[in-house]
């Protein structure tokens, strides 16, 4: 399946759903949404999650590759997931996920540069906006979501790898 990476080694996948769940988390949660505006730190988090779950349960060395694809598979999972979560959220609740998020945004931006305030208040309109979306939008929309967050999810297991690697120097 591709999660099972070398055999007798144990299952990746409930790391991958740590790592997954996580991203969900800061993508869909009023506010928490913020924390990915700063360098898609919630994305980031969620792959070092995903690795370090992984290291900390079966006290097992991961290759910086291997953290790598163990949070890129993460943030692909969560970076779906959070699209159909977003849907289903607008759909049946009429919550837009990071709406608080990104009204606060627009009222910060629009004070340090009040001549685009025109401007940032037609994008919210526009996020805003009533939309009627097909299934095929929407699975292509979870595939490119998927795709765009891996590879910072990635960077987050490998992070997560080079950290554990430098504490245990320091302590030998």
């Amino acid at each position: 399946m591709g999660v099972e990476t070398v055999p007798g080694r144990p299952s990746k996948v409930p790391a991958l759903l740590v790592g997954a769940v996580l991203l969900v988390l800061t993508t869909t949660l009023p506010y928490l949404t913020l924390i990915n505006a700063v360098l898609f730190a919630g994305i980031i988090a969620s792959g070092s999650a995903a690795a370090w779950y992984y290291i900390m349960r079966h006290q097992i060395r991961l290759e910086h590759g291997e953290a790598f694809v163990l949070g890129a598979l993460s943030g692909f999972a969560g970076g779906a997931l959070s699209v159909l979560a977003a849907y289903l959220l607008e759909k049946w609740f009429g919550y837009i996920p990071g709406l608080e998020s990104l009204q606060l945004l627009v009222a910060w931006a629009s004070r340090l540069a009040p001549e685009e305030a025109p401007n940032f208040q037609q994008m919210l309109a526009l996020v805003t906006a009533p939309k009627e979306i097909s299934l095929s939008d929407l699975l292509v929309s979870m595939l490119l979501t998927g795709m765009f967050y891996a590879p910072f999810s990635g960077l987050g297991g490998r992070l997560t790898v080079f950290v554990l690697k430098q504490r245990a120097k320091k302590k030998v």
